[in-house]
């Protein structure tokens, strides 16, 4: 029954919301808070409940989430500034996101020779992409300079629809048992250049257009108070699933989307960041709920202490070297490129990729990739939420911060 988990995860939002205020600024998150409750109640502590996850359904329910928070989070980013300087971002994307995958793949390589290179690959590129809800303690701290946080932001918006079609390529790769036959490197790379070429055109057109019509609407007094929230979140949900319509990436097309929305509506961004504070987060928190009570147990029945290590480079090594390589000649302070390197948390985009890619039951060894993924999504909660704000505290206290804050 699916009573006693919504009993679990209402009393944690009651008693996780009668401390937030004091919890946000310590080394306990919600993400961790929900995670941990799912875990203990679940098969793998107390037994309180039993959930049968239909993978289908959280997949849906986690894009849909995803896609969200990507747009809210791009509406309330300042488009002018990020427009004048790009130059972090479009090096972590460009260059630290591929660097991440072959780092990761090589690594993962020599420590499961077992798998073969296509499914090292996978892993790697499901846990290429940083989670926006995960990192939202750190971008939407005030210690923080807004030109560090904003790159940040970016990065995690964009770098989930720049790695889908990696995933895709090593998933089909890897399943040699898939109906068909395999996809040529043009093709995959046809592939790749219409899912991003078209969700961003996409995402330009209707957050234009759309917003353009909000911004009218609200301008003549037209959008009752109740329709506020709503309308601008319908925006966001069309732009999510007609991306996939027309053959484009539905992250990007949000988050570009997003930007482009609060660009042509600022007057309504303000409400988008209320919505993801609060019902958006609720949404991921419900996930990660899950993530602790069915997902995480599971994959410790195919446990070892090589998933841990591979979680922990993945976390520092494979992360952070790619991002001090790509971001070489920027003239940024070494505790910049660190904090920037470090706080590039995997969550929602690791599990959605993952539960994609279990659709394909043909791979023999897929059990291996889900301890690896999902032992490195439990490691990135726990450590990036209990150190997101004190170490954005003092690293906004830092002269690094002051330096590498201005353009």
């Amino acid at each position: 029954m699916i009573t006693e988990p919504l009993i679990v995860i209402a009393l944690c939002i009651v008693f996780y919301g009668a401390f937030s205020a004091k919890l946000g600024r310590s080394v306990v998150s919600a993400p961790m808070t929900f995670m941990l409750a799912g875990l203990a109640a679940g098969e793998a502590g107390l037994g309180l409940i039993e959930v049968a996850i239909d993978n289908e359904v959280l997949e849906g329910f986690g894009e849909l989430t995803l896609g969200l928070i990507l747009f809210a989070d791009a509406a309330a980013t300042n488009s002018r500034r990020l427009a004048h300087d790009y130059r972090i971002p479009r090096r972590l994307l460009l260059v630290g996101l591929p660097l991440t995958i072959a780092f990761g793949a090589l690594i993962a390589v020599g420590l499961f020779p077992n798998l073969n290179w296509q499914e090292a690959a996978l892993i790697a590129a499901i846990l290429a992409p940083t989670d926006a809800a995960l990192g939202y303690a750190v971008v939407s701290s005030e210690h923080v300079p807004e030109r560090i946080r904003q790159s940040v932001l970016v990065e995690s918006g964009l770098n989930d629809g720049l790695a889908l079609p990696a995933v895709l390529l090593f998933a089909a790769l890897a399943y040699s048992a898939m109906e068909g036959e395999p996809r040529s490197a043009q093709d995959w790379a046809v592939f790749a250049g219409q899912q991003i070429a078209v969700g961003a055109g996409l995402g330009v057109l209707l957050g234009a257009g759309l917003g353009k019509l909000v911004h009218h609407a609200d301008g003549k007094g037209w959008i009752s108070g109740s329709y506020r929230n709503l309308t601008c979140i319908g925006v966001a949900i069309l732009t999510l699933f007609c991306a996939h319509l027309v053959g484009g990436n539905g992250f990007i097309a949000t988050f570009v989307g997003g930007l482009t929305f609060g660009a042509f509506c600022s007057k309504r961004s303000g409400a988008l960041t209320g919505f993801v504070e609060e019902e958006g987060q609720l949404f991921s928190l419900v996930i990660f709920f899950f993530f602790g009570a069915a997902l995480l147990p599971a994959a410790l029945a195919n446990f070892t202490p090589f998933c841990v290590l591979y979680a922990v480079l993945s976390l520092t090594v494979i992360r952070m070297a790619p991002t001090a390589l790509s971001l070489v000649g920027l003239k940024l302070k070494t505790p910049t490129k660190a904090f920037i390197g470090w706080f590039g948390p995997r969550g929602l985009a690791s599990i959605l990729f993952l539960l994609i890619a279990v659709e394909h039951d043909e791979m023999g060894r897929l059990t291996e990739v889900e301890a690896v993924v999902y032992v490195t999504v439990f490691l990135s909660v726990i450590l990036h939420g209990a150190t997101a704000a004190p170490l954005s505290r003092r690293y906004g206290r830092s002269a690094a911060a002051a330096a590498d804050g201005e353009i």
